[in-house]
């Protein structure tokens, strides 16, 4: 005979495990991705298109030509 309590924390239990096994693997994959974009990002490869992005807000400069 078992205690119905005692059967339904174990499902209970069995879920949130479940649960957390799924946010841990998710967590590791967005940390993977994360890192390899911030690694992408700076790689000497990209520096120009850094620096051009970065200097975007500061140009006068319309790209087309066109004047505001």
């Amino acid at each position: 005979m078992k205690n119905p309590v005692i059967a339904e924390a174990g499902q209970v239990l069995a879920q949130s495990s479940a649960e957390g096994l799924l946010m841990g693997v998710m967590t590791a994959a967005f940390l993977t991705f994360f890192l390899g974009w911030a690694i992408w990002a700076w790689l000497p490869s990209n520096r120009q298109k850094m620096e051009a992005a970065a200097r975007m807000p500061l140009d006068d400069e319309q790209p087309d030509g066109a004047t505001v």
